[in-house]
């Protein structure tokens, strides 16, 4: 849900709820198992797509799994 005291405009709000479930979509495989919830905290300056999607991947590149150590003795 994203609040109407941010984004007056309902296309407003439905652009960064699609932008944000198709981030999601692509980056599903490594993350988390975990609920996440994305919340606006401010009005966004400007409603650029690729801005948007950009700090929107960078939220969940925060939350992805660890890369597997390899297994073995190193020696």
């Amino acid at each position: 849900m994203v609040a109407k005291r941010f984004l007056k405009r309902a296309n407003a709000r439905n652009l960064v709820k699609r932008l944000a479930r198709e981030a999601f979509r692509h980056q599903r495989p490594a993350l988390k198992p975990v609920d996440i919830i994305l919340r606006l905290n401010a009005r966004p300056d400007g409603l650029d797509r690729k801005r948007l999607r950009e700090e929107i991947d960078a939220l969940l590149a925060r939350m992805r799994r660890p890369a597997a150590e390899p297994s073995g003795d190193p020696a």
